[in-house]
């Protein structure tokens, strides 16, 4: 509402500290709403190559662990970035304001819905199921326990089947080393924006 980037900044820590906080406790519902949060701010700088993968994981939680209705949802906006990708291009080569980008990443809204949904939030799991054993397999993207068929990098980096799939589907590369999934099929490895958006912040008044 500001269009200030300083308040990005102060959420940024607290998006990374929610989604430790869900993992440990196991509140998928949150992790995913969360991922979902921390891909629209990702577009903000122009970092849709993240923000894909962000969406990608929150869809995998979801179906993994039974938000049909949300899993829905994170799908299509999957399929409207992928749509958008020329337009986000177009908008950085043109430096837009930030309010355009809000706008585009419907980043109130996320929000918004968050709040409002907070109310069906429930315990999903006990204090003894919270604890992790050292020797569970985890996947990378779905943070859920593999128990059956599975993927296992060379790098050691653990996938369950679907989200294997998944990924050699969205960019055929392993998240941990940026290897191959699916050697028959080409690659789009992921690299990391590394040009934001440059905006001058001026200092707050007192």
């Amino acid at each position: 509402m500001t269009n200030d980037l300083e308040v990005l900044e102060e959420i940024e820590p607290l998006v990374f500290r929610l989604k430790d906080i869900a993992e440990k406790s196991q509140s998928y519902w949150i992790l995913c709403q969360t991922h979902l949060l921390q891909a629209k701010i990702s577009l903000l700088s122009f970092d849709v190559k993240k923000a894909e993968r962000l969406l990608l994981q929150a869809q995998q939680i979801a179906e993994r662990f039974g938000f049909n209705q949300l899993a829905k949802q994170i799908s299509i906006e999957l399929e409207v970035l992928l749509k958008r990708i020329d337009i986000w291009e177009q908008l950085k080569e043109e430096e837009a304001p930030m309010i355009k980008l809000f706008e585009l990443a419907r980043l109130d809204e996320k929000v918004v819905e968050m709040i409002q949904s907070r109310a069906n939030l429930t315990t999903r799991v006990t204090e003894t199921e919270v604890s992790i054993h050292k020797e569970k397999k985890i996947c990378l993207v779905c943070r859920g326990q593999v128990l059956r068929y599975s993927y296992i990098c060379d790098c050691v980096t653990i996938y369950c089947e679907n989200c294997a799939r998944a990924l050699t589907n969205l960019e055929n590369v392993c998240w941990a080393c940026e290897a191959p999934i699916d050697y028959s099929k080409p690659v789009k490895p992921f690299k990391e924006e590394e040009e934001g958006v440059k905006v001058d912040i001026k200092p707050r008044k007192k």
